[in-house]
């Protein structure tokens, strides 16, 4: 009988600490994709991608990335995939403006517009289209 009560007690307490232990799993930081792609649909390397804070005019707005804070935005280019990727630390929504300088196909700037929508456990994937008639204000 004590063996058997003994036997309960311990499948009892490694239940609760099976529960207790995924329970209180801290969540995952939010990550994205922004794909960048031309007016045919096809991906653009090495344009310039910048994530801005949504009031990115103000002195102290911060982009919370993985790897630590920037101030007011953070630059990065499009592999050869037209894809760059970020880890976030915070849920948060971001601006995101595109720029591709001119070559011999385009001979204007090109530009595109977006937004990423970030939240935990979750990756959120942006796809922007760049043209020439794209402006920021």
């Amino acid at each position: 009988m004590n063996k058997s009560i003994i036997s309960l007690s311990i499948i009892a307490l490694i239940g609760i600490l099976v529960f207790v232990s995924n329970s209180c799993k801290e969540p995952e930081p939010p990550r994205a994709i922004v794909l960048v792609l031309d007016e045919n649909s096809e991906p653009v390397e090495g344009a310039m991608v910048i994530v801005k804070a949504a009031d990115s005019d103000s002195s102290h707005t911060v982009v919370y990335l993985a790897d630590g804070p920037k101030q007011i935005a953070d630059t990065s280019w499009t592999d050869d995939n037209g894809k760059v990727s970020y880890e976030f630390r915070y849920e948060s929504i971001y601006k995101v403006e595109v720029t591709k300088g001119t070559d011999r196909d385009h001979p204007f700037l090109r530009r595109g517009l977006g937004v990423l929508i970030l939240e935990n456990d979750k990756t959120f994937e942006e796809e922007i289209t760049i043209n020439e008639q794209t402006v920021f204000n």
